[in-house]
Formats: C-alpha cells, sequence, structure tokens
C-alpha cells in the first residue's frame, strides 16, 4: 500500500509520531476492509508512537467490526479512540477497542442490544444472543461495569432501544472518566445540542455530527495523547484477550485459533442460519400447501360421497323400473298365450340378463286364441252350454232308466 492511496489516515505520518485515522460512515464489509488495511498499515509500516482512532459512525455490521475492533484491541502500538461526533450500537464497540476511550464534550454514545436485519421474532436466535454476550463481555470488562448495568443499558427503557448518552451522562454512568471528555468551546456544544432537537434518525445524527467534526480542528494536538494519564487496558494478554477468548471459547474452537479462522467461522454460521430461516420458510410455505391440498381432498371425498349416494339412487330406481317394465311385458305375454305363467319366472331371469333378446323372442310368438274365455265371456254361449248340459243329463237318465228300470230293475235294451 502506498501512501499516497490511504483514505482513512489524516494528514502527514512518521514513525514515532501520533498518526491519526478516521472510521466516519457506516460499517460495512468494505469500510472495514479498508480500514484494517490501512490500520496495519500505520501499524507495521509507518510504526507510529500512537494511533488515534476518530470515530463518528451509526453502527452496522456486528460480523465485520468485530474484524475492527480485533484489529484496533490487539495492535501493538499505544492506541486511543474517540468519539468525534456519534459512536451508535456496532461504533461503540470499536469505541471500546482503544487503550483509551475518549469523547468530544458534544458528542453522542449510544449501546443496545444487537439483532439481525428484518427478524421481528419475539425470542431472538442462537447467533444473536452469541453476539450479545460478545458485546456485554465488552463493555464489563472494557469500563468495569457490573453485568447488570451493562444489560440496562443495552436494553434501554420501555419502548426505546438501547440507552443514548452525551459526555456527561457516560461520566455519570460509570463508563468513562471525567478527565476523558474533551472539551470545546462552548458555543460549539450548545449548537451540537440546539440541531440536534427533534432528529431521532441515526443516520441524521451522523451526518450532522460529520459536519461539526469537519469544522472542529481541536483534533490535531501537538501532544502525543489527547490525554496525559494512563488507562491501562483492560485485558492486559498480548496473545489474546479476554473479549476475543470468549468469542473463541463459544464457537467451540481452540484458543490458539486465527483471527481469519475465526471470523470465517462466523460468516460459515451466519449463512448456515440464513439458509436455516429460508427452509424454515419453505417448509411454512410447504405446510401452507399441504393443507390446502388436503382441505381439497376432504372437499372432493366429500362430493365423491355425495354422487355415489345420488348414483345408489339413480341405479336402484333403473332397477325397480327395469323389474317393473319385464314384470309387466312377461304378463301381457302370458295373457296373450304367447308363453306359459308357470314359465314367468325364468323368463325373468332371462331378461334381467338381456332383456331385449327376450323382448324380440315373444313378440315373435304368435297370441292364441282363447275360446273358453270367448265363451264365458258371452252370455248366449252360457245359456247354451247349461243347456246342452242339462239335455245331455237328462238323455243319459232316460237310457239308464230303460236299462235298470225306474227302480234300479233290470229291463231289456231297446
Amino acid at each position: 500500500m502506498s501512501i499516497d492511496n490511504l483514505q482513512y489516515v489524516v494528514g502527514e505520518v512518521k514513525s514515532g509520531e501520533v498518526a491519526t485515522i478516521r472510521f466516519f460512515g457506516r460499517i460495512t464489509s468494505e469500510s472495514t476492509a479498508r480500514f484494517n488495511e490501512e490500520f496495519d498499515y500505520l501499524e507495521n509500516t509507518v510504526r507510529p508512537s500512537c494511533i488515534r482512532v476518530l470515530i463518528n459512525s451509526e453502527g452496522g455490521s456486528v460480523l465485520y467490526g468485530m474484524s475492527t475492533y480485533a484489529t484496533i484491541q490487539n495492535s501493538t502500538i499505544d492506541t486511543e479512540c474517540v468519539i468525534e461526533g456519534m459512536a451508535a450500537s456496532m461504533a461503540s464497540i470499536l469505541w471500546a477497542a482503544g487503550r483509551r476511550s475518549l469523547m468530544r464534550d458534544y458528542g453522542i454514545l449510544m449501546i443496545h442490544n444487537p439483532m439481525l436485519p428484518g427478524d421481528e421474532t419475539e425470542q431472538p436466535s442462537d447467533m444473536v444472543r452469541a453476539f450479545t454476550r460478545q458485546i456485554e463481555t465488552i463493555y464489563r470488562k472494557r469500563f468495569g461495569l457490573k453485568v447488570e448495568h451493562v444489560r440496562a443499558i443495552m436494553q434501554g427503557e420501555a419502548g426505546k432501544d438501547g440507552t443514548y448518552f452525551d459526555a456527561m451522562a457516560a461520566v455519570k454512568a460509570g463508563i468513562i472518566p471525567s478527565e476523558h471528555v474533551l472539551h470545546t468551546s462552548k458555543q460549539l456544544v450548545e449548537r451540537v445540542h440546539n440541531d440536534m432537537t427533534g432528529i431521532t434518525d441515526a443516520t441524521a445524527i451522523q451526518e450532522l455530527m460529520s459536519r461539526v467534526a469537519a469544522e472542529n480542528k481541536h483534533f490535531i494536538p501537538a501532544a502525543p495523547t489527547l490525554i496525559q494519564t494512563n488507562q491501562p487496558r483492560m485485558s492486559e494478554e498480548k496473545t489474546i484477550s479476554v473479549e476475543y477468548g470468549a468469542v473463541v471459547a463459544s464457537l467451540g474452537m481452540e484458543d490458539s485459533t486465527g483471527v481469519k479462522d475465526v471470523m470465517a467461522r462466523i460468516t460459515e454460521l451466519m449463512g448456515v442460519e440464513a439458509r436455516l430461516r429460508q427452509v424454515q420458510q419453505s417448509l411454512t410455505d410447504a405446510q401452507t400447501v399441504l393443507a390446502g391440498k388436503e382441505a381439497a381432498i376432504q372437499n372432493l371425498q366429500k362430493d365423491l360421497t355425495g354422487v355415489t349416494d345420488r348414483l345408489q339412487k339413480y341405479e336402484k330406481q333403473e332397477a325397480d323400473q327395469k323389474a317393473a317394465a319385464i314384470e309387466s311385458f312377461l304378463q301381457k305375454a302370458a295373457d296373450e298365450g304367447k308363453i306359459e305363467p308357470v314359465t314367468i319366472p325364468s323368463w325373468v331371469e332371462m331378461a334381467q340378463t338381456n332383456f331385449t333378446l327376450v323382448q324380440s323372442t315373444i313378440d315373435s310368438i304368435p297370441a292364441r286364441e282363447k275360446i273358453s274365455q270367448q265363451i264365458a265371456a258371452d252370455p248366449a254361449n252360457v245359456q247354451a252350454a247349461t243347456a246342452a248340459i242339462r239335455g245331455a243329463e237328462e238323455r243319459m237318465a232316460e237310457e239308464v232308466e230303460s236299462v235298470v228300470g225306474k227302480d234300479f230293475a233290470f229291463g231289456k235294451l231297446k
């Protein structure tokens, strides 16, 4: 990297002198990568006596911000971080990375719980809970606060997102000592407070602070540090910090694991969680579709049951009509003398199998005349038949009487 290509480094930098670098704007993969690269250049190539980090950021990605936190916190060169405008959300973690954390008297500090974009569930995910514990540890160890105090600050009052502090409020909360407040003109402080009235959007606040920081020239003093007192680093280990160790342990990795491997693991876990949410959403969608199909199947089954009932009624009605038609046809055939009445059951069985054939067969049989019925139906014929029968009886009696006699005495036949 050439000194002519530096974007975040402020002014001329020399070995053995204070070097200033800015982190202004949102914390993203691009901004953290560029900042880390320039910070490493100062630390390993320029070798200044102190690296001063000026912060004015509304925050951003916890994942990428932790890489910058580790870069500053593990520096072999003295560091101090200054809230030049606002350090909100993840930017407050960057501010806590220096051996000394300072803020302008018009500065704003905002601390809250981490969250995943678009995640509005009541219970935070395992990843969010891990980051929350990590950040709690940083605040607690860095500023010597009790865990209950840190959690209350991160949670904020009811209906609010975290807690905002001006410089005096940060001192009162025990976050920084009063000597870590960098005083500017009274007019500038009043102007910032007036301009801040009614502004609640973090981006708007950050833009306001950018303008104020650009106008304020007090951040380039001749002194090697902005304060002369030495504040010990909360984590004295040079090999691995408490916070870094907590992150490594929460990931189930060895203490000797490098930063790149840890970041790669975190990135992998975030990717897995994102895919898990996608799979869960797909499962929810599939269950919804399945439920709809099951409802449709149930409706079809109801419709099928209704159709089956109606079909059975129709088939029964049709069978009854067919049986009645067969019975009527065969009875007529018997009445016409085409078939014998005793054969009707046999004809019925055949007609149920093939009524058309039975019908055509019986229609081809000629009807037989029923003389006895004609005689019986005619009164004259009935009288004549009765008379004939009586005459025959009388003649028979005369013949018998002539043979056996009136008193049954045998006589001669004539």
